[in-house]
């Protein structure tokens, strides 16, 4: 026999039961007449009941009708979240149905809840809502998945929006999904990279860094980022040590060795810069920011020699002085020599550099090339 609390109890949870299933009803008939707003507001009643709430049938008219209400521009603007609503009941309708039988209804409202997303997430960003857009971005890209597929392009434009609303995590997060699935790549890293370095993470950076160069070794943007945030940071020794041992495991990258190359020159490291720059040249003769260091580096160490040779003057000079003084001048105007190949291979690359033309100029001045000296000044004068 039952207690008689009991009896109440179950009686008591009847006409719940009840209700929520002629809310259901209703909320059919609604959509059925197009009053999408009318429908919600049913279907958003009788998901709170326990009893409904586990049906199938209940999420799915739920996604339906989020759909149709979305579809309507009039409506949408009074219900944002519409389509957030139709992916998060589609996906529970899809949970709940064990044997797929529904699965043609819900994947044909998945994917026009995919195009409506993209779409609106087009609009907010022409219009410069750009969090509002990543949202919708993801919105899209999460009921493509639901069809079974990955819409890489929804999920690169909600990291690109969500960059531009300051929304770094999300924007990273997005990126990194992007790099997952090899779309955009090494350049999601980058980026990623670049807003963690923003927020003043250079660990994090760093780390995001040295994991894509494992898949992209060659990848100069990286390299030099990375590279860019020891300088910073002034961490020389890591940025030796790590481009030495990044430089042995490949010693066919002409960029790592340009990029040891230009760590050895900020430790003043000439000799061993020199060395590096050389074997990056050897690998690929045309590459001009090994050209152009190089060039710079025999160029400066000349206009050191000048200069301490004419810190050496004074009206009375020795003549161990005097042969001294000679010397540095004499090897000032050798390592102009030596730089000007180096410089001019750069200036083949890319005629158009200032800074190659400048250089240039002075050596060629400082040498008695003259011809050559007001060739290129004349250049300067078209570019400046």
């Amino acid at each position: 026999m039952l207690n008689p609390k009991t009896l109440l109890a179950l009686v008591a949870m009847i006409p719940m039961s009840l209700a929520a299933q002629k809310d259901v009803v209703s909320a059919y008939n609604a959509n059925v007449d197009g009053d999408y707003l009318k429908a919600a507001e049913y279907i958003d009643k009788a998901i709170e009941d326990p009893k409904a709430n586990v049906k199938e049938k209940t999420w799915r008219y739920r996604g339906n009708i989020y759909t149709n209400l979305a579809s309507d521009s009039t409506l949408y603007a009074q219900v944002p979240d519409a389509l957030e609503k139709a992916a998060i009941s589609l996906a529970k309708a899809e949970e709940l149905d064990l044997k797929n039988r529904y699965e043609s209804e819900r994947l044909a409202d998945v994917a026009r809840g995919a195009s409506i997303a993209g779409q609106a997430g087009i609009g907010y960003f022409n219009s410069g809502v750009y969090g509002r857009a990543g949202e919708l971005f993801m919105t899209a890209a999460d009921m493509t998945m639901i069809l079974g597929a990955v819409d890489t392009m929804a999920v690169f434009n909600s990291a690109l929006c969500f960059e531009k609303a300051e929304q770094y995590d999300k924007a990273v997060a997005q990126y990194m999904t992007c790099g997952a699935y090899g779309y955009q790549v090494p350049d999601v890293f980058l980026f990623s990279a670049n807003i963690q370095k923003l927020e003043g993470d250079t660990a994090k950076a760093l780390q995001t860094l040295k994991n894509a160069r494992m898949d992209f070794p060659r990848e100069q943007a990286l390299i030099i980022e990375e590279l860019n945030i020891y300088l910073v940071a002034g961490q020389f020794e890591e940025a030796k040590d790590n481009l030495m041992l990044a430089a042995e495991q490949d010693p066919t990258n002409e960029i790592l060795w340009f990029s040891l190359g230009s760590v050895y020159d900020n430790l003043n490291m000439q000799d061993e810069a020199i060395e590096a720059y050389t074997k990056s040249l050897e690998i690929k003769p045309e590459y001009f920011d090994a050209n152009y260091n190089l060039g710079a580096l025999y160029f400066n160490m000349a206009v050191q020699m000048v200069n301490e040779a004419n810190d050496m003057w004074k009206p009375r000079m020795s003549s161990t002085e005097s042969t001294k003084q000679k010397e540095l001048e004499d090897g000032g105007k050798a390592m102009f020599s030596t730089a000007l190949p180096y410089l001019e291979s750069a200036l083949a690359v890319q005629p158009d550099d200032r800074e190659t033309l400048r250089s240039l100029r002075d050596i060629y001045a400082r040498v008695g090339m003259d011809d050559k000296m007001l060739e290129v000044s004349a250049k300067l004068k078209t570019l400046e």
